[in-house]
C-alpha cells in the first residue's frame, strides 16, 4: 500500500468514474465516425483510425521521440544524403539561370519588371503578414519564460565580446545598404512619398519613419527567426549547422521526411546565392558610380563591373582563408569602427543639432507608425500598392533570402548567449543605430532641400547610388570621405561575401563549422559568376527579380522554423531558468 501511495499520479487519468464513462463514450463515438468514414477491408485502416485519433501535437511528439532514438551514424547518414545532393542541384540550378540570363539578354529586364509586378499585386499581404507575425512571436519568446534558455550548455558564456558580436552581424546584416540608401532612401520618400504631398512638410517627417520600418525591427526580426532556431538545434541537439536541422519532423513517413528536409536546404542555400548575389551587384554599382563621380572615371560598364566584381571575390577568397577568428572578425570589426568615425564626421559637420532633433522625433514617429505600417497593404490605393512593390516588398523579400546566410553566421557567432539576449540584441541595437544613420545622411539631406540654398534632391533621384557621394560634396573634405565611402563599400561587401560563402560552404559540407578552403573558393566563384551576368543582362531590376524569386519558398521555411522552435521549446523548458 506504501509503495502504490508513493507512486507518481498521472496528471492526466481522470480519477472520477462518471466523467470516464461520458469521454470513452465520445471516444467510440469518433472511432464509429472513423470506421463508417473509412474502408476496413485494407490493411492500414486501423493504423489510420489511430492516426486519427491523436493530435497534431501528440503526432509532432511521437516524432520527435522517435528522431531522439535515432543513432548519431543514422543522422549523419542522412545529412550526408541531404549535402552531397544539394550541393549538385543548387550548382546546376545556379548555373541554369546564369545561361537563362544569357541567352534573354535584354529580355531579362522585362521579365524582371514582370516578376516583380506580380509579387507587389498578389503577395503583398502575405510578406507584410509574416514579417509582423515573427515580430510579435519574437517578442513574446523573449519575454516568456524561453527567454532564459542558454544556446548551448548551461554554463557557456558567449564566445565573442559584445562589440565584436555587434559588429559581425551588423557587418553581414545591413552592410553595404546603409551607405547605398543612407542619403538616397529618405530623400526619396520626401521627394516621392506614397501618399503624402512630395516636399512637403509631412513628407519629411514620415520619410525616415518609412526607412525605419524597412530597416528596423521588421528586417531584424525575419534574421532572428532563422538564427534563433539554427541556434537553438545547433548548439543544444545532434544536429548540424543545416536549416533542415531547425524544422521537426512533421510526418513520421521517413521518406517523405528526407525529401522535405532536401528541398528546406536547397531552398536556403539557393536564396543565400542569389540574395547575396544581389547585394554583391548592388555595391558594385555604386562603387563603380562612385568612382566615376568622385575621380572621374568611366567604369559604370560591363567591363568595370567585371573587374570590380573579380577584385573583390580575389579579396574575399584570401580573407576567408584566415578564418572567422581572423578574416571576418577583423574586417568586421574595423568595418563598423569606419562606419562610425563616418557617421560622426556628418553627423558633426552636417546640422547636428536639427539631426538630433529628426532622430529623437523619428524613433516617435516610427514607433507611432509601426502598428499601423506593420499591417498596412492599402487596397484602396493603387499609387500605395506600386509603392509598395517598389520599398517594402523589395526590402521584405531581400531580408528574407538573406535570412538563411545571415541567421546561420547570427547562430554561429551567438554561443552562449540566452535566446532573450539574442532576440534583443538583435533587435534593438541595429534598429537604433540604423534609424541615427538615416537621421543624420537623410536628415541632412532633408533639411538642405527644405532649409538650405543647394537642392541635391533631383540628382540623388536620378541616380540613388550617389545619394552618399552628393551628400559628401556638401560638407568639408569631400573627397577623403567619398574616399573613405568607397574603401567602406569595398571592405563591407567583402565582409558580406566572405560570410556568405562561409556559410554556404557550412551548409555544403554538413553544417561543418570550419568548412574546406576549396568549398569557399568554389562559391566565391559562383557568386561572381552570377554577379557579372546579371549585371550585364538586366541589371539592377534582374538582381532584385532573382531574390524576389527565391524568398517565397523560403518564407514558408520560416514558417516552419517558427512553429519548430516554439514546440521544441514548449514541451522542453518546463520552468524558467534560474
Amino acid at each position: 500500500m506504501k509503495e502504490a501511495d508513493e507512486a507518481p499520479k498521472d496528471s492526466h487519468v481522470i480519477t472520477n468514474p462518471e466523467v470516464q464513462l461520458e469521454v470513452d463514450s465520445m471516444v467510440e463515438e469518433y472511432e464509429i465516425e472513423l470506421r463508417k468514414e473509412l474502408d476496413l477491408s485494407k490493411s492500414k485502416t486501423y493504423k489510420e483510425i489511430e492516426r486519427r485519433k491523436k493530435t497534431f501535437r501528440e503526432r509532432l511528439i511521437e516524432n520527435e521521440l522517435s528522431d531522439i532514438r535515432r543513432s548519431v551514424n543514422d543522422i549523419q547518414d542522412e545529412e550526408r544524403y541531404i549535402i552531397g545532393k544539394n550541393f549538385w542541384l543548387s550548382i546546376i540550378i545556379t548555373f541554369l539561370v546564369i545561361i537563362f540570363a544569357v541567352v534573354s539578354g535584354d529580355e531579362l529586364k522585362n521579365v524582371a519588371e514582370d516578376i516583380s509586378q506580380f509579387i507587389a499585386h498578389y503577395l503583398s499581404w502575405f510578406y507584410v503578414l509574416l514579417a509582423s507575425s515573427f515580430l510579435i512571436f519574437l517578442i513574446y519568446l523573449a519575454f516568456s519564460r524561453f527567454g532564459s534558455v542558454v544556446l548551448g550548455p548551461p554554463d557557456q558564456r558567449p564566445e565573442f565580446s559584445n562589440f565584436s558580436w555587434y559588429s559581425m552581424l551588423f557587418s553581414a546584416g545591413m552592410g553595404v545598404g546603409i551607405l547605398y540608401y543612407g542619403t538616397a532612401e529618405p530623400m526619396h520618400h520626401f521627394l516621392k512619398p506614397p501618399l503624402e504631398d512630395p516636399g512637403s512638410i509631412q513628407a519629411a517627417k514620415e520619410a525616415i519613419s518609412y526607412t525605419a520600418f524597412h530597416w528596423g525591427f521588421h528586417a531584424w526580426g525575419i534574421y532572428t527567426i532563422c538564427a534563433l532556431g539554427t541556434a537553438y538545434y545547433g548548439f543544444r541537439k545532434r544536429k548540424k549547422y543545416l536549416i533542415s536541422s531547425s524544422v521537426v519532423n512533421f510526418t513520421s513517413n521517413k521518406k517523405a521526411q528526407k525529401r522535405i528536409k532536401s528541398f528546406i536546404d536547397l531552398v536556403s542555400i539557393l536564396a543565400v546565392i542569389f540574395g547575396v548575389g544581389a547585394s554583391l551587384g548592388l555595391g558594385v554599382i555604386q562603387i563603380s558610380e562612385g568612382m566615376d563621380y568622385v575621380f572621374d572615371w568611366d567604369t559604370s560598364n560591363l567591363f568595370g563591373y567585371a573587374c570590380i566584381t573579380i577584385f573583390i571575390t580575389l579579396v574575399f577568397i584570401i580573407s576567408s582563408s584566415t578564418g572567422l577568428d581572423k578574416g571576418i572578425k577583423i574586417l568586421s570589426n574595423l568595418n563598423m569602427l569606419v562606419a562610425i568615425a563616418l557617421l560622426l564626421f556628418v553627423f558633426f559637420a552636417g546640422s547636428t543639432l536639427f539631426d538630433l532633433k529628426v532622430f529623437v522625433d523619428s524613433i516617435g514617429q516610427y514607433l507611432h507608425k509601426l502598428p499601423e505600417y506593420s499591417f498596412k497593404v492599402d487596397p484602396y490605393e493603387p499609387e500605395y500598392e506600386s509603392w509598395m512593390g517598389d520599398w517594402t516588398l523589395t526590402y521584405f523579400t531581400w531580408w528574407i533570402s538573406w535570412s538563411p546566410f545571415v541567421g546561420i553566421f547570427i547562430a554561429r557567432i551567438s554561443k552562449g548567449r540566452t535566446i532573450r539576449e539574442l532576440i534583443l540584441g538583435c533587435l534593438l541595437i541595429p534598429a537604433l543605430f540604423s534609424i541615427f544613420w538615416f537621421s543624420v545622411f537623410g536628415g541632412n539631406a532633408i533639411q538642405m532641400e527644405l532649409f538650405g540654398d543647394v537642392s541635391i534632391g533631383p540628382q540623388i533621384l536620378d541616380n540613388v547610388s550617389l545619394g552618399t557621394f552628393l551628400l559628401f560634396e556638401q560638407l568639408p573634405l569631400s573627397n577623403v570621405t567619398s574616399f573613405i565611402a568607397l574603401i567602406l563599400l569595398f571592405t563591407f561587401l567583402v565582409t558580406s561575401a566572405d560570410s556568405a560563402t562561409y556559410v554556404i560552404s557550412m551548409m555544403a559540407s554538413e553544417g561543418d563549422l570550419d568548412p574546406k578552403l576549396r568549398l569557399k573558393i568554389t562559391w566565391g566563384i559562383v557568386l561572381c559568376m552570377l554577379c557579372i551576368i546579371l549585371l550585364a543582362g538586366g541589371g539592377l531590376k534582374a538582381l532584385q527579380a532573382s531574390t524576389l524569386i527565391f524568398a517565397f519558398p523560403f518564407s514558408i521555411v520560416l514558417v516552419m522554423i517558427a512553429r519548430s522552435l516554439y514546440f521544441r521549446l514548449s514541451i522542453q523548458v518546463k520552468k524558467k531558468r534560474s
